[in-house]
């Protein structure tokens, strides 16, 4: 059974990005390049609607009574998907894409799928109480708009999506947790698909329609991934978009900019300045990501999290100081036509 859902799920989102492919222009689907993008001609975009469609409707047909005990994470994944097809097409502003990921998180939290304590640091239990819903809407709205962030370059975020569904589809088989495993097998599939089309050079993009849903998605599955490691391991399972994320902010606001401008100084950016490949780029960003992977899923569940967050916050700073040494030593102008 699961090979043919498995099957079903790539050939749908195979046949569905085809289509996207070719009807991209009537659908008003089309990435135009500006000052900030890697390639220079207009490509489609919106493979998220494809992969996401594809996996929701293998649910459906494979897993009927999955939809009836998890409606509202579906729910809530719909409606990311939907916040993203609209962005595809109109530009929608953040305020208002950060308005639907609360309602999202809302609807989760019919689920129970909340973060009401983060474990022991310095020997200390913490709680969140009433603040356990702004917290889980904090996490879920951070880590999405990090995989939209992440996705810079032909195949990155879905090789990076790939590789952290990967890591939940094991725990979830070690634990035989139907939730972990379900929706990461399906997505798995779908994304398979995807990156026939998105691998250097792209025929599709997958558009916020996918990266949005595509980090809501893998955001759920950490919240999930909490009954069996301790809180810290899911910044680790998702170490490359949190750190670049981090860093990014941090480097704007050090400059006088916005937290949440746009640039071209990502860490792939960087490596691709440094590599001149986007393929040997890609592949460099999956290797930074593979021992944070293990670390994570290698951590005990009860232990006190003080020292797995120093070394955290050790990378995090390494990252700070080495796209700070990039910058400068090339001469990069992260800004062009600002």
């Amino acid at each position: 059974m699961l090979f043919v859902e498995s099957l079903y799920v790539f050939l749908a989102s195979l046949t569905g990005t085809i289509l996207l492919i070719r009807y991209a222009h009537t659908l008003r689907l089309i990435d135009t390049p500006n000052s900030r993008s890697v390639h220079h001609v207009s490509i489609p975009r919106g493979a998220g609607i494809s992969f996401t469609l594809a996996a929701l409707s293998a649910l459906l047909i494979f897993h009927a009574m999955f939809w009836m005990h998890h409606l509202p994470i579906l729910l809530s994944i719909f409606l990311i998907l939907t916040v993203g097809i609209l962005d595809d097409r109109h530009d929608v502003s953040p305020r208002f894409k950060f308005f639907v990921i609360a309602l999202a998180t809302l609807v989760l939290w019919d689920d129970g799928m909340l973060i009401d304590a983060v474990g022991s640091y310095f020997g200390v239990e913490i709680h969140f109480g009433f603040l356990a819903i702004p917290f889980t809407f904090f996490a879920l709205a951070g880590f999405t708009n990090a995989m939209n962030l992440i996705d810079g370059l032909d195949g990155l975020a879905g090789s990076l999506g790939i590789l952290i569904l990967g890591s939940f589809l094991l725990l979830g088989w070690r634990h035989h947790d139907p939730l972990l495993t379900e929706l990461s097998t399906v997505f798995l599939a779908a994304l398979l698909a995807f990156l026939f089309f998105n691998r250097h050079p792209a025929a599709i993009f997958m558009g916020d329609s996918g990266s949005l849903t595509l980090g809501f998605l893998i955001s759920i599955l950490s919240i999930q991934a909490l009954e069996y490691l301790p809180s810290i391991s899911v910044l680790y399972l998702g170490a490359v978009p949190i750190l670049d994320t981090l860093i990014a902010m941090l480097r704007r606001k050090t400059h006088g900019r916005s937290a949440t401008a746009p640039d071209r100084c990502h860490l792939h950016h960087l490596l691709l300045l440094r590599s001149g490949s986007v393929p040997r780029t890609v592949f460099t960003m999956l290797l930074l990501q593979m021992p944070f992977t293990a670390i994570g899923l290698l951590l005990p569940k009860n232990i006190d999290q003080t020292l797995p967050l120093l070394f955290f916050l050790v990378m995090f700073w390494v990252g700070y100081r080495w796209v700070l040494w990039m910058i400068r030593s090339e001469g990069i102008d992260c800004y062009p036509h600002a």
